[in-house]
């Protein structure tokens, strides 16, 4: 089910917010409400937020529609059943209107004041650009952080040199650009920023990256993943890894006319 977007005037979307939403009941009415605030007070042109909730009962989608009102335009995208958070956010991004869609995480991990970095490449016409954390400090746990910085740096090697972060959930594209990579996205799951970079790299995008040292882990002192817990993880993203690269050597990734 979607939730039709909501147009009080005729003129264009200038910036699209995607939010995947999966049992966020706990944050989300704070999060919009913190963004419609945000939004009031600083001026990015028309934005529209989409809200893509997979089936959670725990009651999140309701509450989304209850703060609908809240913003000009603004979409619930519903997709179904739950599949991961790289098909919540291409869902989102290809059922956008903005001239530039960025994607970010419920819980405002990334402070809303780099927004004001968004509109700014936006205003220099980039075709990508991603957040980039502090990843010596951004996790509590020794495993977590070594973990954390051993993954992108065996990203840098096997598919992105020069990118020392690809997991921030804080990126912007550029319509056209957006259309042309997320069509393409085949991993649904956690490790879906893995290939969109390196989908937007083979297409020949540039990628440009600004700095997020105040990203900050809201669950971080619920210290709720175990040892176990984030080796799968890391054992699961490197499967990922592994996965683009064998794709890009197959040619899976083809160059759309530009």
């Amino acid at each position: 089910m979607t939730l039709p977007n909501k147009h009080h005037n005729n003129r264009p979307i200038d910036l699209s917010i995607v939010i995947p939403a999966y049992q966020e009941a706990g944050i989300i009415v704070q999060t919009l409400e913190s963004l419609a605030q945000w939004l009031g007070t600083h001026d990015y042109g028309e934005v529209e937020i989409v809200v893509v909730v997979a089936d959670s009962p725990d009651g999140t989608a309701g509450l989304v529609r209850s703060r609908s009102n809240r913003f000009k335009h603004f979409q619930l995208i519903e997709p179904g059943s739950r599949v991961g958070k790289g098909r919540d956010v291409r869902a989102g991004i290809l059922h956008s209107n903005g001239r530039y869609r960025l994607f970010m995480d419920a819980d405002l991990a990334t402070p809303l004041k780099h927004l004001d970095d968004i509109y700014g490449l936006m205003r220099r016409n980039v075709e990508i650009g991603i957040a980039v954390r502090n990843l010596a400090r951004i996790h509590p746990g020794l495993l977590r952080r070594v973990v954390s910085e051993f993954g992108n740096i065996l990203a840098q090697i096997i598919l992105l040199p020069g990118i020392r972060d690809t997991q921030c959930g804080f990126k912007v594209f550029r319509a056209d650009v957006a259309e042309a990579v997320f069509r393409r996205l085949t991993i649904l799951g956690w490790g879906f920023d893995l290939e969109v970079l390196s989908i937007a790299r083979k297409l020949g995008y540039k990628i440009q990256t600004f700095e997020a040292p105040d990203w900050t882990d809201p669950k971080a002192h619920l210290d709720g993943l175990s040892n176990d817990s984030v080796i799968d993880a890391a054992l699961q993203t490197f499967g990922d890894l592994i996965r683009v690269r064998l794709n890009l050597w197959r040619g899976a990734y083809r160059s759309p006319e530009k």
